[in-house]
């Protein structure tokens, strides 16, 4: 059975694709939740203009523009970490 030009490019791209790359797949890590959490903080920050205030070592304020403010604790926050971020590894 002879190969068809279109399958010809794919194994090309793919070739490419795995030479670009070292030659291996890469694999992503998880951030750890210090990480994770402060990246979270900066986005909300720099993208929605959200406020976060420290009220007690585990409980924070989020002020939203134009919305009611929210309370979390740092449990609420290690939940959503492990249930729905490392979920995606």
């Amino acid at each position: 059975m002879r190969m068809g030009t279109a399958q010809k490019q794919n194994i090309a791209i793919q070739h490419a694709y795995f030479n670009r790359h070292g030659g291996r797949i890469t694999q992503r890590q998880p951030m750890s939740f210090k990480e994770w959490l402060v990246k979270g903080i900066e986005h909300y920050e720099k993208e929605y203009g959200f406020t976060f205030e420290v009220l007690t070592p585990s409980l924070m304020r989020i002020n939203r523009p134009g919305q009611n403010s929210i309370l979390r604790t740092c449990e609420n926050f290690r939940d959503e970490y492990e249930n729905e971020y490392l979920s995606k590894f």
